[in-house]
Parts: C-alpha cells; structure tokens; sequence
C-alpha cells in the first residue's frame, strides 16, 4: 500500500502521543495532535488499543515493530497493518487532513 499524504505527520503524532500521557504542550497545534489520537483511540478495543500503542511507542521503524507486534500476539501482520491504517485514518480525520 503506498503511503498517504498524511502518514508521516500522523505517524509523528502518534508516536509522541503514545510516549507520553501526560505532555506539556509548546503550542495549540500540539495539543490538538494529541488530543486527535486521544480521541481517534477511543474507537478501538482494549486489547487494539494497547497493540497500537506499543506499536507506537518502540523505537523501531513502523514495519518492525509491527512485525514484532505480531508475531508475540499471534496476529496476522495483514490485520495489525489495517487496524494501524484506520487508526491514521481516523486521526487525519480528525485533524481536519480528510
């Protein structure tokens, strides 16, 4: 799947969210990107929503830590790939991106 016009800063946004659940934000747009995936979060189980954000919160690139994700739940790469492209998805949405 080729990347969107909106991956990378919603993959940004979402890294720093997922690091940190209590920042202090520099500005307003901060806030909102954290507030985005708050929010964009909400609509996924328990159990998504913590592969998510470990997903999110490693140091590896994306396709690593997917990969990893994965192979330690029993999961499909496939379903992991598409539950962390609605979570974008959603996000952009939010963001006001689509």
């Amino acid at each position: 799947m080729a990347k969107t016009f909106y991956t990378d800063f919603v993959r940004h946004c979402l890294r720093f969210y997922a690091r940190y659940s209590k920042p202090k934000f520099r500005s307003a747009a901060d806030k909102h990107n954290w507030s985005a995936c708050d929010s964009a979060l909400k609509g996924f189980n328990d159990s998504e929503r913590v592969l998510l954000l470990n997903i999110y919160r490693e140091g590896d690139t994306l396709a690593d830590n997917i990969y990893q994700a994965a192979k330690i739940t029993g999961t499909a790469q496939d379903k992991v790939w598409k539950l962390t492209n609605e979570l974008e998805r959603r996000v952009a949405k939010r963001r006001g991106l689509l």
